[in-house]
């Protein structure tokens, strides 16, 4: 997988969420997989920075590091800019975390994605353990192998794949 990849199945998971929950929308951790993407919804994420943190950890523990995912995306509803938006940030091993955003229209579907930049380190510092644990992976490269299939080995049949644009979405 290409962070460019990444950067697209986070922005696609944001309009599945935002398509499929009644607003607020609820922060969603996305984690890409090499048979398909799980949304973790979390309804309860606490307003504390320090709580949310150790929300993340949890999650980052139990789903990043035991299963070697090697990359994360999240989305949450948020004001950007004063308007009703999405932000959708993402990381990944040997890769700076990012962030876009998008606006609600006035149909309720999200407008398209602003251009992604570097996440600010000190923006969002609850996402902190995400990335933490992707960059302490063991074996990057056999990891990254793994998740994706132009490099992975003949055990791969192409259906298998998901490809960029027929990912398969399934709810956590």
């Amino acid at each position: 997988m290409q962070f460019e990849e990444l950067r697209f199945i986070t922005q696609k998971a944001a309009v599945d969420v935002a398509s499929k929950h009644e607003r607020p929308l609820p922060p969603t951790v996305v984690l890409p997989g090499p048979a398909r993407t799980l949304l973790l919804t979390l309804p309860e994420l606490p307003d504390d920075d320090e709580l949310r943190h150790a929300v993340i950890a949890q999650l980052a523990a139990e789903h990043l590091t035991a299963d070697g995912v090697p990359c994360w995306g999240f989305v949450a509803e948020a004001d950007v800019a004063g308007h009703d938006g999405v932000i959708a940030a993402f990381g990944a091993r040997r890769h700076a975390p990012h962030v876009s955003a998008a606006l609600f229209a006035a149909d309720g579907a999200l407008d398209e994605f602003v251009p992604a930049e570097e996440l600010d380190p000190t923006a969002l510092p609850f996402l902190h353990p995400l990335q933490h644990a992707v960059d302490a992976l063991p074996g990057a490269q056999d990891v990254f192998d793994r998740y994706d299939p132009k490099r992975a080995g003949p055990e791969v049949a192409p259906d298998q794949t998901g490809g960029a644009l027929g990912l398969p979405m399934f709810p956590g």
